[in-house]
C-alpha cells in the first residue's frame, strides 16, 4: 500500500522552478502557475513503473531515498557539534544511528538524470540503480569559457 498518491516534479519550461503532476499529466507551476502538460504513457499508468521520464524524455533515472539532504547534513553537524560535550562522542553514534533509522523508513523515489525530475509514490524499476556520479557528469557539462 502506497503512503501517497504517485506524483510528478519537474523543473517549469517557463521559469524553471518546481512543477508538480499527477498521473494524468496535468501540471501547474508553484511559482509562476504555468500549465503544463507531460506525456504519461499509459502503461505507466497502469503499472506505476516509470521507464522515462515524461518531462525530458530521458531513460536515464536513479533511485534515492526521499529525504532533504540538507536536513541529513544538519543532523551529522549537529552531532559533530555536541561531540567534545557528550562522553565517548555518542552523540555522533546518535546522529548516525537517526540517519539509519530514516533511511530505513522513509520510501524510495526515483530521479531523472538529466532534468532533476522527481517521481513519488511509484514502484521501483528494477533497471534503474542507485546514483552514479559518471552518469551524473555526463549531463552536467558546462561550456568552456570565453576567451
Amino acid at each position: 500500500m502506497r503512503a501517497r498518491a504517485p506524483e510528478i516534479a519537474f523543473p517549469c519550461p517557463r521559469c524553471g522552478a518546481e512543477a508538480v503532476a499527477g498521473l494524468d499529466g496535468a501540471g501547474r507551476c508553484g511559482s509562476c502557475s504555468a500549465l503544463a502538460a507531460l506525456d504519461v504513457a499509459p502503461a505507466v499508468r497502469q503499472d506505476l513503473v516509470v521507464e522515462r521520464c515524461p518531462a525530458c524524455g530521458s531513460r536515464q533515472l536513479y533511485v534515492q531515498r526521499d529525504f532533504n539532504q540538507k536536513v541529513g547534513i544538519a543532523i551529522v553537524a549537529v552531532g559533530a557539534g555536541l561531540a567534545p560535550f557528550t562522553p565517548f562522542y555518542s552523540s555522533l553514534f546518535a546522529a548516525a544511528l537517526i540517519d539509519a533509522a530514516l533511511y530505513a523508513v522513509l520510501p524510495e523515489i526515483t530521479v531523472c538524470y538529466r532534468c532533476h525530475a522527481h517521481f513519488r509514490g511509484f514502484a521501483r524499476n528494477p533497471q534503474h540503480a542507485a546514483f552514479d556520479l559518471h552518469t551524473a557528469e555526463q549531463y552536467d557539462v558546462k561550456a568552456p569559457p570565453q576567451a
